[in-house]
């Protein structure tokens, strides 16, 4: 068996403004030279963003850069020093492994067998839920490692869930319209029927898997040939890292309403369908959100098609 790391916490669920002592289990077959073994417990917000920069070279032929940023909010930062010496830096590092390849350096030597370490990690009352998207994520991690002098370090990971505060939130009704008092923009104006199209829902929030009701309304200044009318979840998330910004948008399968044909004057109709989104829930922090809506799209025929959105909350499973 060869030396392991291991990370035994009660729990991997953490609860806000609560310790929770998390045991360290360094496990050895043979003697170990440690200088010292660090422990670290980071909850962040990490957030990334791709971007394109574009160079020329000498002939005047452009190329173009992908690159990713990768920027992190810390809600939380807890260093420990289990056992041995601070860290001594990259210069200090390979100074020590050279003294220790002759004979000397700052460590100890353990033996074989189990040598046990403890740590007790916290996070903030109001610490932010874990949580992960495409763009974006919240997690906590503890990570441990062993340095070695002149050897290969010994390191592990563990991650701690933490679960979505639970607030005692009160429904209200949404209602929508298209075009909104923005108007319908030049492209609709161009490219899109002349019709007014307005979505009201039940209720704000939902959670997954709940089931949303509402009911949408078209007025058509003149006939208008509608083949189809569906509605879906779509998710906005965005992301911002080192001044770049990003976004990923989160659709549902699309849900058929009706088949309509020529809609003359106007045209009504009820629905309701199961939150059966795949995203994360609404959610924000420092650097990011993710915001939900119910869309219903118009399928017209060689024309824009009209869409009207209406914001709710999509909650998570407590």
């Amino acid at each position: 068996m060869a030396n392991q790391l291991l990370i035994q916490s009660p729990d991997r669920t953490l609860v806000r403004g609560q310790k929770m002592a998390v045991t360290i289990v360094l496990a050895l077959d043979e003697p170990l030279k440690v200088r010292g073994i660090h422990a670290e417990f980071l909850g962040a917000e990490e957030t990334t963003a791709v971007y394109t920069t574009t160079s020329t070279d000498s002939k005047g032929i452009a190329t173009v850069h992908t690159h990713t940023a990768v920027q992190h909010e810390e809600v939380t930062r807890q260093v420990h020093l289990l056992a041995g010496n601070e860290e001594m830096g990259f210069f200090g590092n390979m100074t020590d492994a050279v003294a220790t390849v002759f004979g000397a350096g700052k460590h100890d030597t353990l033996e074989p067998g189990d040598h046990q370490f403890d740590v007790v990690v916290t996070i903030p009352d109001d610490a932010p839920p874990t949580h992960v998207g495409k763009k974006t994520r919240v997690f906590y991690e503890l990570s441990v490692r062993v340095d070695v002098p002149a050897g290969i370090d010994v390191k592990a990971t563990e991650s701690f869930h933490v679960a979505p505060i639970v607030v005692d939130t009160k429904t209200s009704p949404v209602r929508t319209r298209y075009p909104d008092d923005a108007g319908r923009g030049l492209i609709d104006a161009l490219f899109g029927p002349d019709v007014k199209v307005e979505m009201a829902l039940v209720a704000d929030t939902y959670q997954r898997d709940e089931l949303i009701e509402g009911i949408f309304a078209i007025e058509a200044t003149e006939p208008v040939n509608c083949r189809r009318i569906f509605v879906q979840l779509l998710g906005v998330e965005s992301s911002e890292a080192h001044g770049h910004t990003d976004g990923f948008s989160h659709l549902s399968k699309p849900l058929d309403l009706a088949l309509p044909g020529t809609i003359i004057d106007s045209y009504k109709q009820e629905f309701s369908f199961r939150a059966e989104a795949f995203g994360p829930p609404t959610a924000s922090g420092a650097r990011f959100s993710i915001e939900w809506f119910v869309q219903i799209p118009l399928d017209v025929p060689w024309a824009k098609d009209p869409k009207i959105r209406a914001p709710f909350v999509l909650l998570a499973r407590p």
